[in-house]
């Protein structure tokens, strides 16, 4: 659930750093953008990637950190679900809440040829994924690199204590 609720923080830093659209009130039209190829729909997705690439790998670094006498299948499952809800849900969903009302007031009120900056969105499914598939590959690699037997035992030795193997 701490994980979920980050993703919130996750939005916000996003939509800071994401360029917003240039878009121009055409009349009968609607609204249009204000470039004839834009950049920024993919650079907005860009941003968000690469954030949620940087948000997977800290989470799954701090799970494995705190969550120590946890870690195993259960760790790994909570992750990738609580980076998936923040990454594809909270986060986009967040980053796109920041202003929005004033875009929707703009919309109503414009008249034609008015212009504004409309706020970022994310518009593929892929950037929404990052974050739970970076969590998961790196707290795999975490416990496959990892060389203590036991997890639960920092600093346990192949061959020392519960671990130790008998002599025949």
């Amino acid at each position: 659930m701490a994980v979920l609720i980050l993703g919130g923080p996750l939005g916000l830093l996003w939509h800071w750093l994401a360029p917003s659209v240039p878009v121009l009130d055409a009349g009968s039209n609607g609204i249009v953008v204000n470039d004839p190829s834009p950049e920024e729909y993919i650079a907005a997705d860009g941003w968000y990637t690469l954030l949620a690439l940087g948000f997977g790998l800290v989470v799954a670094v701090v799970a494995w950190q705190v969550m120590r006498k946890d870690r195993g299948p259960f760790l790994l499952l909570g992750v990738v679900l609580g980076t998936f809800g923040a990454g594809y849900l909270v986060g986009p969903w967040i980053g796109g809440l920041v202003g929005r009302g004033g875009y929707h007031h703009w919309q109503e009120t414009a008249v034609q040829g008015a212009t504004y900056l409309a706020p970022p969105q994310v518009h593929s499914v892929g950037p929404r994924l990052v974050a739970a598939f970076a969590a998961a590959i790196v707290l795999t690699l975490l416990a496959g690199w990892s060389n203590d037997p036991d997890l639960d035992a920092p600093g346990a030795k192949p061959g020392h204590g519960a671990n130790q193997l008998s002599e025949i």
